[in-house]
């Protein structure tokens, strides 16, 4: 536009399909034209029998207004003119040229007349439906507009026909631009979306969008017209337009692609005109009709066909009335058989037959868990009975469906709806099933947790099935959930026996009790165990039993090492599998693992993803699980105006009456009193989490077992006999656990006498807490002040390593008591200001101060004190007195040395 003002103009031609934004981008152009001053005309082709259709738009917009222009140049092309506008026709003389040309020129003309000095843009859209008249005038335009001011902008659809072929020879030529437009990716109708929506980018509701990516292969104007629509259905415009191409298509063309439209967006060709009753050279020709019309086109397979948009196959499935469509959609069903059952189910619901619908759905079903898709499964099980949902309860699929439905659900970790669900199947079921039904709702008990009712549905299977591996497997479990002196004992009995003789997935249930036994007091047996299940569930392709074992794994790594890349891959399988709870349950352990690590920020996230899809699936437990971390994060990071706010959340929600309330105690309230360096308060933090865990099960770890212990010896309330039951209890095999519990023992060896041994202890629990910093350093903090006044271990040394963690990380509180303890044990210790973050820990334990260590950076260049003095604004005497303090602190006798001693640390920093 901006060249065409300028005198320099020509032809635009915007091509791309049906939707695709070629008149919105003409309509901007013409907003653009007139905020610039110049003249704009607009006018669209309806059909090619309407000759001129688009240029008598265009010009009677304007000129029925105004008039003929008064330009002398219009004068002899009036008559030609008169043709386009109705109102001139009484000025054209008989036997005036007709020739196309003539007019033409007299539309250049026109057009050049209109834009007066500003210049003209004539917006002509839909072209390729114009007449060939039009067409040759635009022809004309192309060739002669290059040096006017006048800018036609023509849009143009993509495919077959006369106004394709002019884009095509302009480009050739290179006479005219040729704008095609593409179909915009995820993140431009996420943007179009939001716009049209009038909210931000990551604000469009979810369902919406995903509804928006499935169907409207990012045409804006599908795109919009969903959205108009609430993202639901297919838009009366598009159904109107669909339905008028497909009768031009004839009666057979019609009926195939009808048919193909219940075959869905993919078709297999022969099925679709098998059920449309079109066969041979009449489906070949049907399919060419199709493909001219931009219904469908070839896909990469030769029997397959694909419609050009997924709104296209909709809106020829809206179109159809009822009878026609259950005639077709029964012939496809009959044809596609066990095939494709999600399509044959869609086919059957068409035709009317619920029946036969609901047992695909069951088949589907059955399939997905047998896969690991319990998302899926649950899904199509619900799908299928609400199919049948009428029936009687002697109905054989409605009994199958529930079946599948409970054991997904089991899977899926949604106890409640599977216990209600089995006593349904427990009371309409035949005599032969109850077994299987009883057997069911056991292990919907024993994912719950409810020993008691669960060993009551073993004591029925018993009863009616007698000896079987897997009752063997599940009584097992709830054995070992159950607070009785024999537990372990039995339930690696039954365990045992399970093996024996048990099924894969029956394998996998046996090794998991006997791997939960082991944790309890040995976590490597736990994982040799676990190693020998995952094996069996990779061998035999168990995806629900692989995620599992691999959970189990990642959450012994993360005791043993604090490392997540099992946990990691276990919540990515989880999540590709569809365990959804599953991969919920993962990332809370995840969070726990970032916490410790004092990686907070990923923490943070980890914990408020769960908790926010939790809440959303209403899994309130796992809700608070997620909520209880976010306390624990907010404590370690030392808010406690943040942890308290989050804790009065969590426990309005009823925090308070689950496990995890003793971790929100100990990892989490306890570590927010220690970083306000108040380790009374923090004990009875933890004594009463510790308090809370006596209630919890055999195989639950504790990680507030060894603070507790920490802090209870300092505090004179625990000894030598608490700290050896930790340490030879699963919980003191926790890496995270032992780290305090060596610390302890350096403090009671420390205590009797015997320092070597407590220093030896030190250094142990130093390379115990590397993965843990904030532990590291609150348990050299906690032990300097005892460490001295015992006479043990380098308490001026951890007490600096301390306050100088402390300093980075903003824990002001402990920071200041670090630096309290070195000042009474008569360390002179470095006054915090701008720089200190510079000085490497070495010196930083050495007492360097930050002026004193800018000195040292330039005795590196041996420069003179006066030179020195002269960088740092400083007198020479004050340098001297900074070289002096640094030979005596770092114990060289003269400068060169001192020099050389700054040289390496240079390098080593």
């Amino acid at each position: 536009m901006a060249a065409a003002g300028e005198g320099c103009g020509g032809v635009l031609f915007v091509v791309g399909e049906a939707g695709i934004g070629k008149s919105r981008l003409a309509a901007e152009a013409a907003r653009l034209a007139t905020g610039a001053g110049q003249c704009v005309v607009r006018g669209r082709a309806t059909t090619s029998s309407a000759q001129y259709r688009a240029l008598r738009e265009a010009f009677m917009s304007t000129l029925r207004r105004t008039g003929p222009p008064g330009d002398p140049q219009l004068v002899p092309y009036r008559a030609a003119l008169s043709r386009l506008v109705p109102e001139w026709q009484l000025t054209r003389p008989p036997g005036v040229d007709d020739a196309p040309v003539v007019l033409a020129e007299a539309v250049l003309r026109l057009l050049v007349s209109l834009g007066g000095g500003h210049g003209c843009v004539a917006v002509l859209e839909d072209l390729h439906d114009a007449d060939a008249d039009t067409l040759a005038v635009v022809d004309y335009l192309v060739d002669n507009l290059g040096q006017e001011p006048v800018l036609v902008v023509a849009t143009v659809r993509s495919g077959p026909g006369a106004g394709a072929d002019l884009v095509r020879a302009a480009g050739r030529r290179r006479a005219a631009t040729v704008l095609e437009l593409d179909r915009l990716d995820d993140g431009e109708v996420r943007e179009l979306a939001a716009l049209c929506l009038e909210v931000p980018g990551d604000r469009v509701p979810e369902p919406i969008l995903t509804r928006l990516l499935e169907v409207a292969d990012g045409v804006p104007f599908h795109v919009e017209e969903l959205l108009a629509d609430g993202g639901n259905g297919v838009p009366r415009t598009l159904s109107e337009g669909v339905a008028a191409r497909a009768d031009q298509l004839g009666p057979q063309g019609r009926a195939l692609v009808q048919a193909a439209a219940l075959l869905g967006r993919r078709f297999a060709a022969t099925v679709a005109g098998e059920a449309a009753g079109v066969t041979g050279d009449d489906l070949a020709t049907c399919l060419r009709l199709a493909a001219d019309a931009q219904f469908v086109r070839p896909g990469s397979e030769p029997d397959v066909y694909v419609f050009r948009h997924a709104l296209t196959a909709e809106a020829l499935r809206g179109g159809m009335i009822p009878a026609e469509a259950a005639r077709l959609a029964r012939r496809a069903a009959q044809v596609i058989g066990e095939r494709d059952e999600d399509l044959a189910a869609e086919l059957w619901c068409r035709a009317g037959d619920l029946r036969r619908a609901a047992g695909s759905r069951s088949r589907l079903a059955r399939r997905a868990l047998a896969e690991g898709a319990v998302s899926t499964a649950i899904v199509q099980a619900e799908r299928g009975l609400e199919l049948v949902k009428d029936q009687s309860a002697g109905e054989p699929v409605l009994g199958e469906l529930r079946e599948v439905l409970l054991d997904a659900l089991i899977d899926a970790g949604e106890v409640e709806r599977a216990v209600e669900l089995g006593t349904w199947l427990d009371l309409h079921t035949t005599t032969a099933r109850r077994a299987t039904v009883h057997l069911r709702l056991a292990r919907a008990a024993a994912a719950a947790g409810q020993w008691a009712e669960g060993l009551r549905q073993i004591a029925g299977v018993r009863r009616l099935a007698g000896p079987d591996a897997e009752v063997d497997a599940v009584e097992a479990w709830l054995t070992f959930l159950r607070p009785a002196p024999d537990r372990m004992l039995r339930a690696r009995q039954l365990a045992g026996r399970a093996l024996e003789n048990g099924r894969p997935e029956v394998l996998c249930a046996a090794l998991e009790v006997l791997a939960s036994c082991a944790r309890t007091t040995d976590l490597e047996a736990s994982r040799v165990w676990c190693d020998r299940a995952l094996a069996v569930a990779e061998d035999h392709g168990l995806t629900t039993w692989r995620v599992r074992f691999l959970f189990h794994l990642g959450v012994l790594d993360a005791i043993h090492d604090a490392d997540p890349a099992r946990l990691i891959l276990a919540h990515d399988t989880a999540v590709a599998s569809g365990a959804v709870v599953t991969a919920l349950v993962i990332g809370c352990e995840l969070a726990v693992v970032h916490l410790t690590r004092g990686d907070h920020d990923a923490a943070e996230r980890c914990a408020q993803a769960a908790e926010t899809a939790a809440a959303r699936l209403r899994l309130a437990e796992t809700r608070l699980i997620a909520l209880a971390l976010r306390v624990c994060v907010a404590a370690h990071r030392g808010s406690r105006e943040q942890t308290e706010v989050l804790y009065d959340r969590y426990r309005a929600l009823g925090g308070d009456d689950i496990d995890h309330a003793a971790a929100v105690q100990g990892l989490g309230l306890a570590f927010c009193s220690l970083l306000e360096d108040n380790p009374e308060r923090a004990w009875q933090d933890l004594d009463r989490a510790i308090a809370r865990e006596d209630n919890h099960p055999p195989h639950y770890l504790s990680f507030n077992r060894g603070p507790y212990l920490l802090l209870a010896t300092l505090a004179g309330k625990a000894g030598r006999a608490e700290h050896d039951e930790l340490a030879t209890s699963a919980h003191g095999q926790a890496r995270w656990n032992r780290q305090f519990v060596t610390l302890s023992r350096a403090v009671l060896d420390g205590c009797e006498g015997n320092g070597d041994e407590a220093v030896a202890a030190v250094a142990e629990f130093e390379e115990l807490a590397t993965p843990y910093p904030l532990a590291h350093h609150l348990g050299l903090r906690l032990i300097g002040e005892r460490a001295h006044a015992d006479g043990w271990g380098r308490p001026r040394d951890w007490l600096t390593a301390a306050e100088t963690y402390f300093h980075r990380t903003d824990s002001v509180r402990l920071a200041a008591a670090c630096r309290t303890q070195l000042r009474d044990m008569g360390v002179p210790v470095a006054q915090r200001r701008r720089g200190s973050d510079r000085i490497p820990p070495a010196l930083r334990r050495m007492g360097v101060t930050v002026r004193e260590y800018e000195v040292l950076e330039l005795l590196v260049d041996r420069l003179g004190n006066k030179e020195i003095a002269g960088r740092l604004f400083l007198s020479p005497r004050t340098v001297e007195k900074h070289v002096a303090s640094l030979l005596l602190k770092t114990g060289h006798d003269d400068r060169t040395g001192l020099a050389r001693f700054a040289v390496r640390e240079r390098e080593s920093g």
